[in-house]
């Protein structure tokens, strides 16, 4: 293979650039990128200041950046730059909406913290545009970190392929685990009623069963991939109808809703469907982006009426029947706790920036423990019965002070567990690592073939990028260990790493570094 193929950036299946015109081209659609984001940004800021005057103040300036900067990878992805199950471009999505819409909502909305429980005793718009600042300063070296090292990473130089026997073996081993660990599960808590019953009135009865759920958790995951690799495994580059993928996407989604879908956790349906959404993308044939959309309603519809159930038990499903009720539920789980708390941190980022720079001594920075203490939620209570909750302490120091009774149980996400350990001038350090991890993996993933045996776990690699940015180290390492390490396990024992001699073109995933 020659030199220029060697240099080669993916456009679209078939279509490359050499060295000497891709440093053009990206000039010249980097520009009109951020010149959109910005004409978006702007427009976005002028329709929240015509519906809401106290909109209009210094704190649109950073928050506008803010926009443009984020909006960038929205913008590339809806142009189809940025292929559909993409890291950069969800990350794009979730800054783009955490970052800059939802402090205009919290503005407009006046309404900051569950149920207006964040106190800050003033006027939020101050902090809200300090955070903006330094979301625009973090977002900003998030990217550069990400292009230099995404440009001086090495392509992948091996494959990943998968063994049948080792494949046979394993994943039934696995499997035989897995519907085990449900039987067990179910057992131990008199099956789904009993499920329901315990979240209802007794959450200690899930206490010492963590570990069933490392077994019980992906058995839908782990029979979808057996289906899938199994037809796809002969002749892997025939088209197949993404029609198929879809109806199959959705009936191992609701089967994963009814084993797990009662222990309160909605990312046990949520994230499950995505991986194999991703799945489908990366091994049957690329889903539409109409598809995509669509599958996005349905996940925002399915997380806000199952905060019912979250904050209700079952007599919260009685809200289905009564449409009128749907937007002014009783309780307050309602709508705007969906949008502004569930997927965004930006009022509970900003009040405790407040806290952390008007009451320095009301607070001690943990230093990097959050992090350290992460996999200490594997050792079980009955081993360690004073088991410490490091993030839980600092964050119930942060919001509510020292001499707090109550406990915080709040999620906070990269900046928020950033300023936890280090103070505002740890969060840009912490988006520098982020985007140069990033960088690494897109690299590596642009090269992979797509019958490359990683493909199947590429989705979940992009489901821990995205719950880095919006949850917790600790939620980060509980998603892997309980979704995905006997799935990865099973990957590790089934594959042959076979050396490449050279590159072939890459016809599904496509590579954009800025």
């Amino acid at each position: 293979m020659n030199s220029a193929q060697n240099t080669a950036i993916a456009l679209e299946p078939g279509k490359f650039l050499d060295r000497r015109s891709t440093h053009a081209w990206h000039k010249q659609y980097r520009r009109g990128d951020y010149v959109l984001s910005f004409v978006c940004a702007c427009a976005f800021a002028l329709t929240f200041a015509i519906l809401c005057p106290a909109v209009i103040h210094w704190f649109l300036i950073p928050l506008i950046a803010c926009g443009t900067i984020s909006g960038v990878d929205v913008i590339r992805w809806i142009r189809g730059r940025l292929d559909l199950f993409d890291p950069k471009a969800v990350i794009g999505f979730l800054s783009f909406y955490g970052c800059f819409v939802t402090p205009f909502l919290h503005v407009v909305w006046d309404r900051f913290g569950v149920n207006n429980d964040l106190l800050l005793g003033g006027d939020w718009r101050p902090w809200l545009g300090a955070m903006a600042a330094l979301n625009t300063a973090s977002l900003l070296v998030y990217h550069t970190f990400h292009n230099y090292v995404f440009n001086y990473t090495a392509k992948s130089t091996t494959s990943w392929k998968i063994e049948k026997k080792r494949f046979h073996f394993f994943f039934s081993l696995a499997l035989a685990c897995s519907t085990a660990g449900v039987y067990a599960f179910f057992s131990r808590l008199d099956g789904i009623p009993g499920m329901v019953k315990s979240f209802e009135e007794n959450l200690q009865a899930y206490t010492g069963k963590g570990w069933l759920l490392v077994f019980a958790w992906p058995l839908s995951v782990l029979c979808f991939i057996i289906l899938i690799y199994l037809w796809t495994d002969r002749e892997f580059h025939r088209r197949r109808p993404a029609s198929i993928g879809i109806i199959l996407v959705c009936a191992f989604g609701m089967t994963q809703f009814i084993l797990m879908g009662w222990y309160g956790s909605r990312s046990a349906t949520i994230w499950a469907m995505f991986w194999m959404a991703g799945i489908v993308h990366y091994r049957v044939d690329r889903l539409s982006r109409k598809v995509v959309a669509a599958g996005l309603v349905f996940l925002i519809s399915f997380m806000y009426f199952y905060g019912f159930y979250k904050e209700q038990g079952r007599t919260g499903f009685g809200l289905i029947d009564t449409p009128s009720a749907w937007m002014q539920p009783t309780g307050y789980r309602d709508i705007k706790l969906l949008l502004l708390n569930d997927l965004a941190r930006a009022d509970v980022n900003a009040y405790m920036l407040y806290n952390l720079m008007k009451f320095p001594k009301d607070y001690d920075y943990r230093w990097g423990l959050t992090y350290l203490g992460a996999p200490t939620f594997l050792v079980p209570r009955s081993l360690w019965p004073n088991r410490p909750n490091y993030k839980v302490d600092a964050g119930t120091e942060a919001t509510l002070g020292k001499s707090s009774s109550y406990e915080s149980t709040r999620v906070y996400g990269l900046t928020g567990e950033a300023l936890l350990n280090f103070g505002p001038w740890g969060i840009v350090p912490l988006f520098a690592a982020y985007g140069a991890c990033l960088g690494w993996y897109r690299r590596k993933l642009t090269s992979w073939d797509p019958a490359d045996a990683r493909t199947f776990l590429a989705p979940l690699a992009t489901v821990l990028f995205a719950t880095a940015f919006v949850a917790d180290s600790d939620n980060v390492l509980f998603l892997f260990v309980v979704d995905g390490s006997l799935i990865t396990v099973a990957f590790l024992a089934s594959i042959k790493r076979m050396r490449l001699l050279q590159q072939a073109p890459r016809s599904r995933l496509m590579c954009q570094s800025n």
